[in-house]
């Protein structure tokens, strides 16, 4: 997945496994242009819907 995204071995090395992943969604999120969704506080309808 780094070298897909631009990163030589030696660069892919320093990084740990979670900022590489983290390093390789935000080149997929850049390339695919996906727009980014925001997440909001549950309402109580939602809440009751969930349990309900």
């Amino acid at each position: 997945m780094g070298k897909r995204a631009g990163l030589s071995f030696d660069e892919m090395n320093e990084l740990t496994v979670n900022d590489l992943l983290k390093y390789v969604n935000i080149y997929v999120d850049m390339v695919t242009n996906k727009p980014k969704t925001r997440s909001r506080m549950a309402t109580q309808a939602d809440i009751d819907a969930f349990f309900g």
